[in-house]
């Protein structure tokens, strides 16, 4: 897994985490990506053995009510330069709708970089009922998972 973040570009990392991260990982970040809690849950892609992506999902508050931790998951994906617009972000997206259907969770959310056009086109055209909130330089995207699940491009 650190060999794969390792070889993300720094455009990929930025729009996958939001920030910088330097020349090195943070201790212990490829750990926290793969194990994100119970609940929760973390996929991998592969290609010829090789790690060519990443989605993970856990709950977080629900914007109705904060203290409801039951109802509301945080999505987040990235996939290798060298497999982004091949679908295998959607295919990524798919499989976490499915576990998070799986374990009772109605509603999936995600923060995302206003300048990340690829993800913001792939939402709208798969989402009708997405409800959008911009804080500065990102967007929170929260729809209902299952308007998510079986999108367009699955």
């Amino acid at each position: 897994m650190e060999q794969f973040l390792t070889g993300l570009s720094p455009e990929t990392l930025y729009k996958r985490f939001l920030t910088g991260l330097g020349h090195a990982l943070p201790p212990g970040l490829a750990k926290q990506l793969l194990d994100p809690g119970v609940p929760g849950g973390s996929l991998l892609a592969f290609r010829d053995g090789v790690v060519v992506g990443h989605a993970m999902w856990a709950p977080v508050p629900s914007a109705e009510d904060p203290a409801d931790m039951t109802t509301t998951v945080e999505i987040a994906l990235v996939v290798a330069d060298a497999y982004q617009g091949h679908g295998l972000g959607s295919r990524l997206v798919d499989a976490l709708v499915a576990d998070v259907a799986r374990h009772g969770f109605a509603a999936v959310h995600a923060v995302i970089s206003a300048e990340n056009h690829v993800v913001r086109s792939m939402i709208t055209r798969r989402v009708d009922d997405a409800r959008y909130a911009r804080d500065g330089a990102l967007i929170s995207v929260t729809a209902d998972a299952r308007s998510l699940a079986g999108g367009p491009e699955s």
